[in-house]
């Protein structure tokens, strides 16, 4: 009844019933998480986070409430203890992925990429077949510029999942860092194989074939990502500049007339 309550917001007959079941089982550890529960929705962080310790203390099931923690500290923009709280999700279920991006995000947040680089590679060493902690080793390579080491990372990310549309999509990103713009081509369009076509794919996939001075082909993806998304201002640019650069001032003033 108190989810219920809750889940129509109605927060103050939650509490009033949660008042009633903490007298009758004081030592319940639903109680103090849904009391968790309505200290979070009111912005009562610090408060949320005193009554889910209370719940720890007397829950055998962890996990779920470590992962609330996390995500009270993380609320309160405390990155270190919400990264504890999620390692410990991970050292009681390995495969627990959300607790792991988590964990990476505070990485992030704290700008501690190397840090990041060091338990994504010790997380591996547990779990070697994980595409998720493969890929998110490549992004924090990638943030530090260290591009071979990021495309090692995409490559055996895509290896254990060939359908791993976000692996193609950053390995691709590598290797137009790396200079490989045709290999960075083909990655862009296995993901448009794999999904939908984007406009921010079609741009990227202009973009290296103008680097490849392929300017036929630059266009044609070009006019597809503005046609995928018309409001994309970016790719009407890039489609302009390229038509000026050809000496192709019709079409180049055709698209800013289009534009205004």
């Amino acid at each position: 009844m108190v989810e219920a309550y809750l889940t129509e917001n109605e927060i103050d007959k939650a509490s009033k019933l949660l008042k009633r079941i903490e007298v009758l089982a004081p030592r319940n550890e639903e109680v103090f998480i849904q009391k968790a529960t309505i200290n979070s929705k009111k912005g009562f962080h610090k408060e949320a986070i005193i009554d889910l310790e209370k719940a720890l203390s007397l829950t055998g099931d962890k996990i779920d409430v470590w992962s609330l923690m996390g995500m009270e500290f993380l609320y309160l923009e405390d990155f270190k203890n919400a990264r504890i709280n999620f390692a410990y999700c991970i050292e009681a279920d390995f495969e627990d992925y959300s607790a792991l991006y988590n964990i990476v995000y505070c990485f992030d947040m704290q700008k501690q990429h190397v840090e990041a680089v060091k338990y994504l590679i010790s997380y591996i060493d547990i779990n070697p077949y994980c595409e998720v902690a493969w890929h998110q080793l490549g992004r924090q390579h990638f943030v530090l510029e260290s591009y071979k080491e990021a495309l090692i990372a995409f490559d055996y990310a895509v290896l254990i999942d060939e359908s791993f549309v976000g692996g193609y999509l950053e390995k691709a990103k590598t290797l137009e860092q790396l200079g490989n713009y045709q290999d960075a081509i083909d990655n862009y369009l296995i993901t448009i194989e794999l999904d939908d076509p984007t406009a921010y794919v079609n741009i990227r996939v202009g973009e290296c074939y103008e680097k490849l001075n392929k300017l036929d082909a630059a266009v044609s993806y070009y006019k597809k990502a503005v046609h995928e998304d018309p409001f994309l201002d970016k790719g009407w640019i890039l489609l302009t500049n390229l038509y000026f650069e050809q000496e192709n001032y019709s079409k180049s003033c055709t698209i800013i007339l289009q534009k205004l």
